[in-house]
């Protein structure tokens, strides 16, 4: 691991990966990157990236023929490990064989519902082991963590993370715990840590009291976190840039849509499109960074500072306030104060791309919508969805583009929320008789 190391965002202070226990440069506070020496890696393998793409390919035909089952076959984020963890050995990889996720165009409902000639696309990162894209940072994580010699781990969560967290420190072998927001987790959410044998501890306030609280006992007790504080799950979440790229045959989208909640999708994606660019791949996307209206700090400060479509994150960061969120059925976005928030104007800067906000109605009617066409999303997906019809009805997004849509989470883990505003939907039978069913059904 000697040419993988960690850098500040800020003032480029760099220290060890696996020594690090605060994740916080010690002389501006701010949030490391991991940073790679990709010379050794492109000199081994001959020709640069184009080489690189080869071997991905190669490894993408893993049904075929894996009787090793080699983690770089097996899952669909270590097929991308020289980009992802180069000099990891390999020996300390944990994963549950994620990452093998389809992409597929919109359905005619959600097209409809969208509007105009724009070609849009899913990313459904909900169809992985916890039901969640954090699978996605979560293997690279838990495996730097065993590497790291962790012993026990936890993470401040609105549900997702907790259940990647406990699922990969259960592989690993490694300790959990998780901190929850009491009463703000969906019961499936909560299942899923205790299944896999996590600490729970509820707090009685939001996330946003779970992530201080996190974070202080990462500060002042040495406790290894989980959280995107920790900048080894940026690393794996870049696997949606690289699956997409390797969709399309190495060519990337116009735009990629996501939600935003602590900002580590966000994060992820940008720093991936920055590492492709760096590498030669032509033009990059743009990111379309989407908030619900309950819980919008980022895309409200940046509306108050964008000039042209552009906010120049200093003076982003200088209107920035952390606020009360509301209530929403997007509950894993329900975030005040994201911790990744500078990565986040970063990398939203750097793509020339833009923040947009949805209504709760209009979240909610996404996910109805691609629910005709056969796909079950999660309230977050909704808020990527809704922000996408608006930036196309703005025209940020023009006709013949091609976005992608990160769907984060299946919609198996809101299951309460889609059916309450579903009700009318449901017709009770006044008896057990077939014509009256018969009569229901218009026969």
């Amino acid at each position: 691991m000697q040419h993988t190391y960690l850098q500040c965002i800020s003032c480029d202070y760099k220290t060890d990966l696996l020594e690090e226990r605060k994740f916080r440069c010690p002389d501006c506070g701010d949030l490391y990157d991991i940073k790679h020496n990709f010379e050794p890696l492109l000199k081994s393998t001959g020709t640069g990236f184009n080489a690189l793409t080869l071997i991905f390919d190669e490894r993408a035909k893993r049904s075929v023929f894996n009787p090793k089952n080699e983690a770089t076959r097996s899952s669909g984020v270590w097929r991308f490990k020289e980009l992802i963890m180069p000099y990891l050995d390999e020996k300390y990889i944990v994963t549950l064989g994620e990452g093998n996720v389809p992409i597929v165009p919109a359905g005619k409902h959600l097209s409809k519902w969208l509007g105009k000639d724009v070609e849009v696309w899913m990313i459904l990162e909900g169809m992985t082991p916890t039901g969640s894209f954090k699978d996605f940072g979560g293997t690279v994580l838990m495996s730097v963590a065993k590497a790291a010699g962790i012993q026990a781990i936890a993470c401040a969560s609105t549900g997702d993370t907790s259940a990647m967290t406990a699922a990969y420190a259960a592989a690993a072998g490694i300790e959990c715990a998780v901190i929850l927001p009491k009463g703000f987790v969906t019961s499936v959410q909560l299942a899923q840590p205790l299944a896999h044998g996590a600490k729970i501890i509820n707090l009685p306030g939001n996330f946003d009291d779970c992530m201080r609280v996190m974070q202080e006992l990462v500060r002042d007790y040495g406790v290894y976190p989980a959280n995107s504080l920790n900048p080894a799950r940026i690393e794996g979440h870049q696997t949606t840039v690289f699956l997409t790229a390797q969709f399309f045959g190495w060519q990337l989208p116009d735009w990629f849509a996501v939600p935003v909640g602590n900002g580590s999708n966000c994060s992820s994606i940008g720093k991936a499109l920055r590492l492709m660019e760096s590498f030669g791949r032509g033009t990059i996307s743009k990111i379309l960074g989407c908030q619900s209206e309950a819980a919008n700090p980022l895309a409200k400060s940046w509306a108050m500072v964008e000039r042209g479509g552009q906010a120049d994150p200093r003076d982003w960061k200088m209107a920035f306030r952390p606020i009360q969120v509301g209530e929403t059925t997007a509950t894993a976005a329900r975030i005040g104060n994201p911790v990744s928030r500078d990565k986040v104007m970063r990398e939203i800067f750097y793509t020339s791309g833009a923040m947009q906000i949805a209504s709760e109605r209009d979240l909610n009617e996404a996910v109805a919508v691609c629910g005709k066409d056969g796909y079950f999303v999660c309230p977050q997906t909704g808020i990527a969805l809704a922000g996408t019809r608006n930036a196309i009805k703005r025209g940020w997004i023009k006709k013949d583009q091609k976005v992608v849509v990160v769907s984060t989470a299946t919609g198996l883990k809101f299951t309460d929320s889609v059916a309450a505003g579903l009700q009318n939907n449901i017709t009770d039978a006044k008896d057990c008789e077939t014509s009256t069913v018969a009569k229901i059904l218009r026969f």
